[in-house]
């Protein structure tokens, strides 16, 4: 399964330009406030993009939840039902995650962006409707491919998301607590788990 840190194991030592003292994120038990949350004295700071892409992978990760629920009454297949679950749950904790780190952002004064998004899919990365309807609508062998096809699509989508944060990250020599490690994980995970769903197409079929 996926490893999900806590809030409290992202912190790491950072080699960032430090940034001006009023924009930084500071520990509050170094100030002798302990909330349970922060471990370690100064984070880095969330920029607008860093809170836009939590924002909106929220939303990305909230599609592949809608469609892992489809899975139960679809297929029979004992692996396809377990590996639905487990994503369930990883992507939930992950949400959990996000939304953690956008409290403590807001609780030091940062501007949440606009959860709603429109259009349709609503970002690139994301299942339309119509795929989602059909996916939906299918059965057996038929939605097991709509279904593993269109979680790569998504998951391609996360990577590209996430892969565009991990730049702007080193483009700007900041690491945004707790941040910069869930990005990395969603990387390497996701990767590991297209491959897993690219096989399961070439021999169900």
């Amino acid at each position: 399964m996926r490893r999900v840190l806590p809030v409290a194991a992202a912190v790491i030592a950072l080699g960032a330009t430090p940034l001006p003292a009023a924009e930084s994120v500071h520990d509050p038990a170094a100030a002798g406030h302990d909330h349970g949350a922060v471990s370690g004295a100064i984070v880095g700071t969330y920029s607008p993009a860093d809170l836009a892409f939590l924002t909106h992978m929220i939303v990305h990760h909230q599609q592949a939840l809608d469609l892992c629920a489809l899975v139960d009454a679809r297929t029979e297949r004992p692996e396809f039902h377990r590996f639905a679950r487990y994503l369930n749950d990883a992507q939930q904790a992950e949400i959990d995650q996000m939304k953690g780190l956008l409290q403590l952002a807001a609780n030091r004064g940062a501007l949440l962006p606009d959860a709603h998004l429109h259009g349709d899919p609503p970002m690139a990365g994301m299942l339309s409707t119509a795929q989602m309807k059909a996916i939906a609508a299918a059965r057996g062998a038929a939605f097991e491919r709509l279904w593993l096809e269109g979680m790569i699509l998504h998951h391609q989508g996360a990577i590209d998301m996430a892969l565009a944060q991990q730049e702007a990250q080193f483009r700007n020599r900041n690491q945004p607590y707790g941040l910069d490690t869930l990005v990395d994980e969603m990387l390497a995970v996701q990767r590991g788990e297209i491959g897993k769903m690219k096989d399961w197409l070439d021999t169900w079929r």
